[in-house]
C-alpha cells in the first residue's frame, strides 16, 4: 500500500500521529500503528527474504543467526539499539510481542505444529539434521547478552513455540529473552495529598477507536468478557466507593436494589426515617415541608401517608396543628418535640405586663366604660347615637345603613363620660359585630319594637355571650304606631334574656331616637352598672395599648387608623405598632376631628403616620424604638403570609374526585378586583366573596385594597379579565382612561348588598343552562315515496299537536325509539312548510336516515332552556 494511503488510513482509524507519509514514529507509536492496522485487517506482506534474513514483529527488530559450520564457535551479532524514546514509562501500555505474534499474517507457516513441551527442548536443526545442544557456558553468555540488550533497549525476537523448519531459527540456540523484562519501570511519582484507594491505578484497557470494537472486546485483557453494561456497573461501584456510599450487588454495585437515597433496599421510595425510634425537635409552626425535612423523608411520602391515614390532604405549605404533626411523625416511628418560638412580640408583651404588674393598685384609676350598640339593620342604632351626640351621622350614610365601625365620646345628663362604638347591622358585617363585642365593656342590644328579633339580633346576642359581655336591651322606635314591647320581650326571653321586672338580670329600656325618650335613663344605668359591677380601672400613664377599630387611606393624610385606647396614654410622637403597620404618630384627632396631643384610657382617636394599613381588630402597642417595632411587624407579616399561603394552597376539590373515583368538573371563574374606602369594608367584602361558592362557578378575589383604583389595578384586570369594583371610592383619572382604552368595566357601589346581589347574578349567569324537553306533537307515517333528488319521502298525518321544520324528532317503531335526529324537509302538498298542525297531511324527509317503515310514529319535541339559580343547583 502506498505511504500516503497508509497514513490516510491510520488517520481514519483515529491514529493522529500519522500526519503524513513522511511522519516519524517512535517504537511505541509504530507498535500502536501496527496494532490498529491489524485490528482493521491490514497486515504486512512477508517475503521469503524477510523470513530467512529477518524482519520485525511487534515493532521490534529481529536478528537472525547466520548458518555456520558445526565446529565454529557461534557468537551472536551485536544488536543495534533502536532510537531512544522520550518517555520510557509509556512502555507499560505496549502490547507484548507474544500478543502481536498471535496476530501474524496468514502467510506465515503454522506455529502450532511440532511445538516443544518446554523452551529448553529444542529439536535438531532442520538444515543440518544434527542436534546441537547449547553448553552451559553459552547459556551464561546468553544471560549476559540479555542484560546488555535490556540496558540498550534493543530486543531480539523471542523463540517461537513450534513452527516448521522453514520458520525455525538457524544455528544453535544460545538463550531466550523474556519480553516482559523490557518494560521500563514506572517513574516514581510524588506523593499525592489525596487519600489512596484501591481504584488509584492506571486502567489497562485496550483502545478500540470505534473500529473493530467487537473483536477487541473478545480479546483477552483487563476488560475480559465484560459487556458495556457491566463496565458501567464497575465504574458506578468505583464512584460509590470513593464517595463513601454503600453499594450492593456484584461488580461496582447495581442500580437495582438501591432506593432513591442510595441505601440498600427495593427499588422504591424509602419509607423508613433514619430517626426512627428517636425524638426530633422542630420549631412551630409546623408545615408538611418542615416535618419532612425534620424526619429526613420526601415530602410526597409524608403527604401520601397523611392521605392514607385520612388525616387530610395537605400541600407543602399547609400549617399543621401540634396533634396532627405528632400523629404524622408517629407513623414513621418518630417522636416530635414541638418547640414554640418566643417571638419578639411575645417578649415585648411579657416585658410590658411585668412593668405594669410592678405598679401598685393604688396608682390605678377608674376609666369610662365602653359601650357597643349592636342589632339588626334599620333598627335605629346610628339614629340613637346621633340623638345622644346631637349629630346627624345617619343622614350621610349610604343606603341608610352603617357600613363602618365608629367610636364616639359622649356624656350623660349627669356629666358622666361614655365611649360608644357603633357597629354595622347588615348580615355581611358579622366579623365587625364580633370585634365590637370583644372590644367593649357593655353591649346595648337595639331591637325595633315594631319589628322584633331578627337574624342579626340573634347573632349579636351570641357574640356578646361568647365575649362574656353584659347586655342591656334598648326597645327602640316606641314612637311608632306598631310598637309592641311585650312581643319583643317574649322573643328575647327565648334567647335567655330575662328582663329585671320578670325576675331576670337583663335591663330593658323603651327608647325613641326621634324624641329622645328613655335614652338618658339607659345611659345612666349603664354608667352605674359599670361602676358597681365591673370596677373598670386602667393605668393613666405609661405606654398606651388598645385595639384598631378601623383603618383607611384619606387623600392628603395618607393612612388613618381609628384606635380605641384601652390602657395607658397615647401621645403625639409615640412609636405605634398596629398589625403589620408601624410608625411614629404624626397627629392625633378625637372623634369630632379636633387635634389633641394625648389620649387616655377609653378614648377613641384617629392617628396618622403608620407605614402600612393595620387590620381591623388588631391590637396596638406603643414600642420603645422604631427598630423593635419593625422587627415585630416583620414577624406578623411572615406569620400572616404563611397562614394565607396555607389557606390558598388548600384543595377545593372533593377527595373522591382527586383520587379518581369521580371526574373533576371544570369550574368557571369570575375574577374580581376590589378597592374600598376603609380596611373594614375591604375585609367584609373579602369574607363575603369567600362564601360565594358553587361546584360550577366561583368568584376569585385577585386583589383587595384601600383607596381609589389605580393604573396597576387596570393592568392586572387587563391580563386576568377581572371586573374592577370601586366601593365608596373614586377612580384615578389615568386609570379611568386606561380602562376605557382597554374596554374594561369599572363598577361603583355605595352599599354592600348591591355589590353582593350583582355578584350573585353574575354567578348564576355563568352556570351552564339546563334544557327541558317539551313534546309538541306526533306524526304517523302512512306511505313511502322514493325520489331520485330528495330521497325517501314519508307521507304522514299529524295525529296530535304540531310539527315544525326546526323541531327535533324521534322515530318510534312498536313503541321503541329507533332513531333520533331532525328533519331535512317538511312540505304541505307541494310547498315547503314551517309548521303543520293536527289533522293535516304532510310529507317529511328525515335527515341522514332512510330506514323508515309504514306505520312508524314520528314524535316532535323542542328543548326549552331553563335558567338555573345558585340555590336550586347546589349539590
Amino acid at each position: 500500500m502506498p505511504g500516503k494511503d497508509l497514513a490516510a488510513r491510520l488517520r481514519d482509524c483515529g491514529f493522529s500521529q500519522a500526519k503524513s507519509h513522511m511522519s516519524s514514529l517512535d517504537p511505541f507509536e509504530l507498535m500502536q500503528a501496527e496494532g490498529i492496522l491489524a485490528a482493521n485487517g491490514i497486515t504486512p506482506s512477508v517475503t521469503e527474504e524477510e523470513l530467512e534474513g529477518g524482519g520485525s514483529v511487534g515493532g521490534l527488530k529481529i536478528k537472525r543467526k547466520t548458518k555456520k559450520k558445526k565446529s565454529e564457535t557461534v557468537e551472536p551479532d551485536e544488536p543495534t539499539p533502536p532510537a531512544p524514546t522520550d518517555e520510557p514509562e509509556g512502555v507499560q501500555d505496549e502490547v507484548s510481542p507474544t500478543d502481536e505474534a498471535e496476530d501474524a499474517p496468514e502467510s506465515l507457516p503454522d506455529e502450532d505444529e511440532a511445538a516443544p513441551s518446554t523452551p529448553g527442548e529444542i529439536g535438531d536443526d532442520p538444515a543440518t539434521g544434527d542436534p546441537s545442544p547449547a553448553p552451559a557456558e553459552q547459556e551464561g553468555d546468553a544471560a549476559e547478552a540479555a542484560a546488555e540488550e535490556q540496558e540498550s533497549d534493543d530486543v531480539q525476537e523471542p523463540e517461537e513455540e513450534g513452527g516448521e523448519s522453514s520458520a525455525g531459527p538457524r544455528g544453535k540456540v544460545v538463550g531466550f529473552i523474556d519480553p516482559t523484562k523490557f518494560q521500563a519501570s514506572e517513574r516514581a511519582r510524588p506523593e499525592s495529598r489525596r487519600l489512596k484507594s484501591r481504584d488509584d491505578f492506571t486502567p489497562d484497557v485496550h483502545p478500540t477507536f470505534t473500529h473493530g470494537a467487537k473483536g477487541a472486546r473478545a480479546a483477552a485483557g483487563p476488560r475480559g468478557d465484560l459487556t458495556a453494561a457491566e463496565l458501567r456497573q464497575r465504574e458506578q461501584g468505583r464512584f460509590l466507593r470513593r464517595s463513601g456510599r454503600p453499594q450492593t450487588g456484584g461488580r461496582g454495585g447495581s442500580r437495582r436494589g438501591r432506593g432513591r437515597t442510595g441505601s440498600a433496599g427495593p427499588d422504591k421510595l424509602t419509607t423508613e426515617s433514619p430517626h426512627a425510634g428517636e425524638t426530633v425537635a422542630i420549631a412551630a409552626p409546623v408545615t408538611i415541608m418542615k416535618l419532612a425535612e425534620a424526619i429526613k423523608l420526601k415530602s410526597s411520602l409524608v403527604q401520601k401517608r397523611a392521605l392514607e391515614q385520612k388525616l387530610g390532604m395537605f400541600t407543602l405549605n399547609t400549617l399543621l396543628d401540634d396533634d396532627t404533626a405528632a400523629l404524622l411523625a408517629h407513623e414513621f416511628e418518630v417522636e416530635l418535640d414541638i418547640r414554640q418560638e418566643i417571638t419578639a412580640e411575645e417578649e415585648h408583651l411579657a416585658t410590658m405586663h411585668q412593668k405594669r404588674s410592678d405598679i401598685e393598685d393604688d396608682s390605678l384609676e377608674k376609666r369610662s366604660p365602653t359601650v357597643a350598640f349592636l342589632g339588626h339593620v334599620d333598627h335605629g342604632k346610628t339614629t340613637l347615637i346621633d340623638k345622644i351626640r346631637e349629630t346627624k351621622v345617619a343622614d350621610h350614610e349610604s343606603g341608610g345603613i352603617t357600613q363602618h365601625i365608629g367610636a364616639y365620646r359622649v356624656q350623660t345628663s349627669q356629666g358622666h363620660s361614655l365611649t360608644i362604638v357603633d357597629t354595622p347591622g347588615h348580615q355581611a358585617f358579622t366579623s365587625m359585630r364580633a370585634r365590637g363585642a370583644k372590644a367593649v365593656d357593655i353591649v346595648v342590644l337595639v331591637v325595633a319594637g315594631d319589628d322584633g328579633v331578627k337574624p342579626s339580633t340573634e347573632e349579636a346576642i351570641n357574640h356578646a355571650k361568647a365575649a362574656g359581655t353584659p347586655i342591656v336591651v334598648a326597645l327602640n322606635k316606641m314612637d311608632k304606631p306598631g310598637f309592641n314591647a311585650n312581643a319583643s320581650i317574649q322573643q328575647l326571653m327565648g334567647h335567655e334574656l330575662i328582663p329585671e321586672q320578670y325576675g331576670g338580670t337583663t335591663a330593658m329600656f323603651e327608647t325613641s331616637a326621634i324624641t329622645g325618650e328613655g335614652i338618658d335613663e339607659m345611659l345612666e344605668h349603664i354608667f352605674l352598672m359599670a361602676e358597681a359591677e365591673l370596677d373598670l380601672r386602667a393605668h393613666p400613664t405609661g405606654p398606651a395599648a388598645g385595639v384598631v377599630l378601623e383603618a383607611e387611606i384619606q387623600q392628603g393624610r395618607g393612612i388613618v387608623a381609628h384606635l380605641l385606647v384601652q390602657d395607658g396614654t397615647l401621645n403625639q410622637g409615640d412609636i405605634v405598632l398596629a398589625g403589620e403597620g408601624y410608625g411614629k404618630v404624626k397627629s392625633v384627632h378625637d372623634d369630632r376631628g379636633k387635634t389633641i396631643q394625648s389620649a387616655g384610657p377609653a378614648v377613641p382617636v384617629e392617628v396618622t403616620g403608620l407605614a402600612a394599613l393595620p387590620g381591623v381588630g388588631d391590637p396596638f402597642y406603643v414600642i420603645e424604638t422604631l427598630a423593635k417595632a419593625k422587627e415585630i411587624a416583620g414577624e406578623r407579616e411572615r406569620k400572616n403570609r404563611a397562614v394565607a399561603l396555607a389557606a390558598s394552597g388548600g384543595s377545593r376539590k372533593d377527595l373522591d374526585a382527586i383520587l379518581g373515583s369521580s371526574p373533576v368538573q371544570e369550574v368557571e371563574a369570575i375574577n374580581l378586583i376590589v378597592r374600598a374606602d376603609v380596611q373594614g369594608s375591604a375585609e367584609v367584602i373579602r369574607h363575603e366573596v369567600e362564601k360565594l361558592k358553587h361546584e360550577e362557578v366561583e368568584v376569585q378575589l385577585l386583589h383587595s385594597g384601600v383607596g381609589p383604583i389605580t393604573e396597576s389595578d387596570v393592568d392586572l384586570a387587563t391580563t386576568s379579565g377581572a371586573m374592577m369594583v370601586a366601593f365608596h371610592v373614586g377612580v384615578n383619572g389615568k386609570a379611568r382612561q386606561q380602562a376605557e382604552r382597554q374596554g374594561l368595566e369599572i363598577r361603583r357601589y355605595e352599599v354592600i348588598y348591591e355589590l353582593l346581589d350583582d355578584l350573585h347574578a353574575l354567578m348564576e349567569g355563568a352556570l351552564s343552562p339546563e334544557y327541558h324537553e317539551e313534546i309538541i306533537g306526533h306524526v304517523e307515517i302512512r306511505r313511502l315515496f322514493k325520489s331520485s333528488k330528495i330521497g325517501l319521502i314519508a307521507g304522514s298525518h299529524v295525529t296530535d299537536g304540531r310539527i315544525t321544520r326546526n323541531s327535533s324528532i324521534r322515530l318510534l317503531r312498536d313503541g321503541t325509539v329507533v332513531h333520533s335526529g331532525s328533519l331535512a324537509s317538511l312540505r304541505r302538498e307541494s310547498d315547503d312548510a314551517k309548521e303543520v298542525r293536527e289533522g293535516f297531511d304532510c310529507g317529511i324527509v328525515i335527515k341522514n336516515y332512510g330506514d323508515i317503515h309504514e306505520g312508524d310514529i314520528v314524535e316532535a319535541f323542542t328543548l326549552k332552556e331553563v335558567k338555573r339559580t345558585l340555590e336550586g343547583s347546589r349539590a
